[in-house]
């Protein structure tokens, strides 16, 4: 979870520094539990507005310092392209590939997509999974309106399809359900009182669509 108080990009050496001890937290943990991947938002979540024009450059230079720390847990470095409502930069599959190629390290090689962004930013939902390729680690499940699968107006046989063709089927490679609801902001709710049961049931029919459409796409349905 990557808000103001823990930019990347900030233009505020204090800020920059609780993002290190954050995920050097985070990492820890980790490795603890031997997690696959660990998200990263290069800039806050929450501040759409630059600070100025520096802001790509100082998050690379912030990732930079922990890079190896990914490494040495074995986790990888998963990072997440957000909406334009939400970031003031890496708002795509492109420009995440992009903040890749700028970090140049061994353990932050990997992305995190999210089909509810993707749907604001992306031309196409498809063909950017194909552009992320092997570099896609986990892809975030919701479906137009940030409901359930199967309750809004996502093509979701098009990102199975795309999925396929990259590959996708294999270890470490996930698909999450996140379902957060209309309007669901997962920062302001993680101090919040969740509804468990609502919830699960969110999940756990995006899980059972996608089960559906994918046999259905693998049926030629």
């Amino acid at each position: 979870m990557f808000s103001r108080e823990n930019d990347l990009s900030s233009n505020s050496g204090v800020t920059r520094q609780h993002a290190v001890d954050y995920l050097k937290r985070t990492l820890d943990f980790a490795a603890a539990v031997k997690a696959g991947y660990v998200l990263v938002v290069p800039g806050a979540v929450g501040r759409p507005t630059a600070y100025d024009n520096a802001e790509f450059d100082r998050s690379v230079a912030t990732l930079q310092l922990v890079a190896d720390r990914f490494v040495t847990a074995g986790t990888r470095a998963a990072i997440e392209p957000i909406r334009s409502a939400e970031v003031s930069f890496c708002r795509t599959i492109a420009e995440a590939k992009a903040y890749l190629a700028a970090v140049g390290h061994p353990g932050v090689q990997h992305i995190n997509g999210d089909l509810y962004h993707m749907q604001s930013e992306e031309s196409h939902i498809g063909s950017a999974l194909l552009e992320a390729g092997s570099a896609l680690t986990n892809l975030h499940l919701a479906d137009s309106n940030r409901c359930a699968l199967g309750d809004g107006s996502l093509d979701i046989d098009t990102v199975i399809k795309a999925l396929y063709l990259i590959g996708y089927n294999q270890p470490g490679c996930y698909v999450t359900p996140e379902p957060l609801g209309p309007g669901g902001d997962p920062y302001p709710a993680m101090n919040g009182k969740p509804d468990p049961q609502a919830l699960d049931r969110l999940v756990q029919q995006t899980a059972r669509y996608f089960r559906e459409r994918e046999e259905a796409v693998l049926a030629g349905a």
